[in-house]
This record gives C-alpha cells, sequence and structure tokens, in this order.
C-alpha cells in the first residue's frame, strides 16, 4: 500500500508536470505579437504550481531518495521557477521605469 502523503506528493508533482506541458504546449501555438505576453502569463500561473510540486518533492527527499525522474523534474522545476521570479521582477522594474 502506498504511503498517502507519498501518493498526494506524486500527484502535485504530476500536476506541475502536466501544467508545465500544457503550457508549453499553448506557446508554441501562440501568434508571435502575443508571445512575451503569453509566456508572462503562463509564469505567473505556474509559479504556485512549481513552487507545491518543489515542496512536494523536498518531502519526498527527506523520506527517500528522489528517482532521476523526480530528480530531473525537480531541477526543472528550479529553473522555470528562476525564469518566473526573474521575469516578474523584469516586469515590475518596467513598470517602474514607465
Amino acid at each position: 500500500m502506498t504511503h498517502p502523503e507519498r501518493r498526494r506528493s506524486d500527484s502535485a508533482v504530476e500536476r506541475a508536470q502536466i501544467l508545465v506541458q500544457e503550457a508549453v504546449a499553448e506557446l508554441l501555438r501562440c501568434p508571435p505579437e502575443r508571445k512575451e505576453a503569453a509566456t508572462q502569463e503562463a509564469l505567473s500561473t505556474l509559479r504556485p504550481h512549481l513552487k507545491a510540486a518543489l515542496e512536494e518533492l523536498e518531502t519526498i527527499g527527506q523520506l527517500r531518495d528522489l528517482t532521476d525522474v523526480e530528480f530531473a523534474r525537480q531541477r526543472a522545476f528550479i529553473m522555470l521557477s528562476g525564469v518566473a521570479v526573474q521575469d516578474n521582477h523584469t516586469l515590475l522594474d518596467h513598470r517602474v521605469l514607465l
């Protein structure tokens, strides 16, 4: 039987993975003139899901070693979170300049 915490953790990570894949697919279909705004919106929407997934992966890592797939997801989520934060700061900097 699967530990309830692990089941919840896996689902948060899976949910974030699916949302990232959906966001990328939508951005690939996005018209060039809308791509920057759509990217900012996608990162803003993904940010809380990435945070939750990273917290869950940290919990899993405390219980056992992460699998290669979990570790790869963790690295990808960290990179996307960094872009999301950096993008948000850049957007705020531009608003201040206006």
